[in-house]
């Protein structure tokens, strides 16, 4: 355990960790809240395309990644607590906005704040976890990452329950409180380890040169992680739209088969998270790969199945995030860990966040072609894209290998 670590008390520790947890979960919630919405918020906003209810959520995501490499840098040198408090209330606060949103450009305004300031979370909160925890990294990541897969559970589920009861707005309205009141308890009671290294003694251990060397490094094997982004963001939104259009859920059923799948991530993160402390690249692969097969499995489950499919699919899913995230971790210094996380972020969430956009139109054009037919959306109509993102899942695996040459080069 590192001097830093020692300063706080275990139980100092361990509520910290959870309160990482609970923002872990709202910022995943409010990028989850709008799947079941989709229908909804095209019907209220006379759009004319799933595609454009999509695009808020890409506009989110676009927003979200692109700033991660400056909240990284900042992360390197100023609070990574302060970071996530004021990251934390400004998403609650654009999420608000959106709920009383007059009309689409104002939507998508409010997408992109609340991308904007979602990005604070994991630049801040992954290094903050593996200093609150050096010895145990994997656990420290998966444990917080309960509040992921919570957030990802509860997202669907909430918002497709309320918006079925009381239309789209008022579970957006909701959340957002909730958002607020997690960010005053963080900002009370969450601590975080005293910053050792100062700022003469980084520049003197990491020239200028060497940082953007690892740095390009780590935009390289981000890359190829984007591969992974982009099928399983796509496929969580072509899941929602596969529900509704292909097997006639409505949004309160639709956001509950989301909310399902990512509920056995619950489990998966905490267990394969530690258990990946032991063999971290191998556990890596085999979710990665376990993600992909089953994918390909979504589409041809029958409608009274299908939950079964999306859980299995789910547990593999989120558990692959926090393994990786610890094995990025341990390949670099504590110094770099904020700004490397952004690299790392930018370049893959910001590609993978046109997954939405792009199925959303693959979905308009299912539509459009069965409309020519005068046929039903079957699975097999769906299968060849699920494919597809399957495929791009699996090829990932070569970003295992990249962090191998990532620590050589840390080792070099």
């Amino acid at each position: 355990m590192t001097k830093q670590a020692q300063e706080l008390t275990l139980a100092q520790r361990h509520v910290s960790l959870w309160l990482v947890t609970l923002l872990h979960a709202i910022t995943h919630i409010y990028q989850f809240a709008l799947l079941p919405l989709y229908l909804a918020i095209r019907a209220d906003l006379k759009l004319t395309g799933d595609w454009q209810a999509t695009m808020l959520v890409t506009v989110q995501g676009v927003a979200y990644y692109i700033v991660s490499l400056p909240v990284g840098i900042l992360a390197d040198k100023m609070s990574r607590k302060k970071l996530l408090t004021i990251g934390a209330f400004m998403n609650a606060l654009a999420m608000l906005g959106l709920a009383y949103a007059p009309n689409y450009g104002w939507a998508i305004a409010w997408m992109a704040v609340a991308g904007l300031f979602g990005s604070f979370f994991h630049p801040a909160a992954t290094p903050l976890m593996v200093a609150l925890f050096p010895e145990r990294p994997g656990w420290a990541l998966g444990r917080a990452a309960i509040g992921a897969a919570f957030g990802f559970f509860i997202a669907p589920f909430y918002a497709g329950w309320r918006a079925q009861a009381a239309g789209w707005r008022q579970p957006c309205l909701e959340l957002a409180i909730a958002g607020i009141v997690a960010a005053v308890l963080f900002q009370l009671f969450a601590r975080e380890p005293h910053d050792a290294p100062h700022a003469t003694e980084r520049a003197t251990e990491h020239s200028t040169r060497s940082q953007w060397k690892m740095l390009a490094a780590v935009a390289m094997v981000a890359l190829a992680f984007s591969l992974r982004d982009f099928g399983t963001s796509g496929i969580t939104t072509f899941n929602s739209l596969f529900l509704q259009r292909g097997l006639g859920f409505d949004a309160k059923a639709t956001g509950a088969m989301l909310g399902l799948m990512f509920l056995t991530g619950m489990l998966s993160n905490p267990l394969l998270g530690a258990l990946s402390d032991k063999r971290r690249f191998l556990a890596c692969t085999v979710t990665i790969l376990c993600t992909a097969a089953l994918a390909v499995l979504i589409p041809w489950a029958s409608r009274g199945w299908i939950w079964l499919a999306l859980c299995l699919y789910g547990f593999f899913t989120l558990a692959n995030y926090p393994m990786t995230e610890a094995a990025l971790m341990e390949s670099v210094p504590d110094v770099l860990r904020g700004r490397t996380f952004g690299v790392f972020i930018t370049v893959g969430g910001t590609i993978a966040s046109f997954a939405h956009w792009a199925m959303g139109k693959v979905a308009d054009s299912l539509q459009h072609r069965a409309a020519e037919t005068n046929t039903a959306l079957a699975a097999g109509d769906f299968a060849p894209w699920y494919a597809l993102l399957a495929a791009l899942i699996a090829v990932s695996v070569i970003g295992i290998h990249g962090i191998r040459w990532l620590r050589k080069l840390q080792t070099a």
